[in-house]
Formats: C-alpha cells, structure tokens, sequence
C-alpha cells in the first residue's frame, strides 16, 4: 500500500518548489495544470524524454498512468501529482452546460476513486497530492481553511481531508526582507496540518518534499 501525502496551500506558496529537492530518476510528476514547474532547469529534469513527466486533466486517465507507474516502473518511488484541485475545476468547466447536480456527484466520486486508487500502489511508492488551500470564513472572518474543491455542492458529499492521514499545509514568514518558506505538519494557528505522532520532529519544517518522503517512509518502515 502505497502513501499519500496532501501538500496544501495557496498559491506561490512553496508548494511546487519543494519538487527541486527530489531524485528525478526516482520522481514522476503528472501535472494537471500544464504550467511550468517553479524552478530552475526543471524542464530538463523532468520532461516526456527522460520519462518522467505527462500532463493530464482526467482523473481516470491519471489513475491508469498511476497503476501503470506502480506495475512496470520499479525505478519510481515518488509521484508528484501537480495542481490536482484542477483536475475536478477542468472538469467542472467542461460540464459547464449541464443542468442538475448529478455532475457534483459524478465529481466527487472522480476524486474519491483518484484518491483511494492513489493508495493502492506498490508499497514503496510516496504520492504527493498538491492543492491549493481556500478560506473558512464565519460572516467575515477567517476561522480556518481548508483544501479546495469546486463548491459546497462537491463538499456536502466528501470531505477532502478525512482521506488523507498526512497533510501539510505552507506557512511564509518574512524575516529580513527575505521569505522564508515551512511546512507546517500539525496544527498551527489556523492551518489544520495534521500527520501521525511521531512522524515530525517539529511543527515546522523546511518546504523539502525529499524531507518528507524521508520521513513518511522512516515513519512506516
């Protein structure tokens, strides 16, 4: 059973960045937005050549390219799916005209088999899930928040979190004009980050996604 891991936060964050620090003869990155990874070089790093990068919007095309990872490409240990909140936003576009909430559920359920197909790799597989975070507001203030989805339609059938055991939201500090971006891996303020005991040391960690899957595997090993 494969591990999963949600990376949440807004963007320009650090989310995507954290990517710089992984092995990309061990990573594949499935990017639903098709934008360009935030670092330097990462289009010679990762790219269709060196077979280690595919921009996909439809869930279940990526859950077949996932169990296609997991069955003939042993050399993958981390699989980065990159901006996934768009692959239900591409969706919701794309059943624009339909009338009816029939296409709320269909939603929701692309995401739930996503995310449980995601869990069901080979063992020594870590998934990061990235997305981006949105506001809980009471009247006007912001109480906490949450990750994102397509509306309270899509909300009221699943709750994005209670799928994941680790969720690490992104925290920005501005010290001496420079910022400084964390994880956060638990709760924090109003940032619901949430990971096993035991798996951190520290509430705050430096935004390295190779940390983490150090970690997630040291934890479970």
């Amino acid at each position: 059973m494969s591990k999963l891991v949600a990376i949440v936060g807004d963007s320009g964050t650090g989310k995507s960045t954290g990517i710089k620090t992984l092995n990309p003869k061990e990573t594949y990155i499935i990017n639903a937005s098709g934008k360009e990874l935030p670092f330097r070089g990462s289009d010679k790093l990762y790219n269709t050549v060196n077979k280690n990068y595919k921009e996909l919007e439809v869930s279940k095309d990526i859950l077949a390219l996932l169990k296609t990872l997991s069955e003939k490409a042993p050399e993958i240990k981390n699989i980065v799916i990159e901006d996934a909140n768009y692959i239900m936003g591409f969706n919701l576009v794309n059943k624009a005209t339909e009338t009816g909430y029939t296409k709320f559920s269909i939603m929701a359920k692309d995401a739930v088999d996503l995310i449980q197909g995601a869990k069901k790799l080979r063992d020594d597989i870590v998934v990061f899930y990235m997305s981006h975070s949105e506001e809980v507001k009471d009247v006007d203030e912001i109480v906490g928040y949450k990750m994102r989805t397509c509306g309270k339609m899509v909300d009221s059938q699943i709750k994005m979190e209670g799928l994941f055991t680790v969720i690490l939201y992104t925290f920005v500090e501005n010290k001496n004009d420079k910022a400084e971006f964390s994880f956060i891996t638990n709760h924090f303020k109003k940032l619901p980050a949430k990971s096993p005991q035991g798996m951190f040391d520290t509430v705050k960690i430096p935004n390295d996604l190779q940390l983490v899957t150090d970690k997630v595997r040291e934890y479970y090993s």
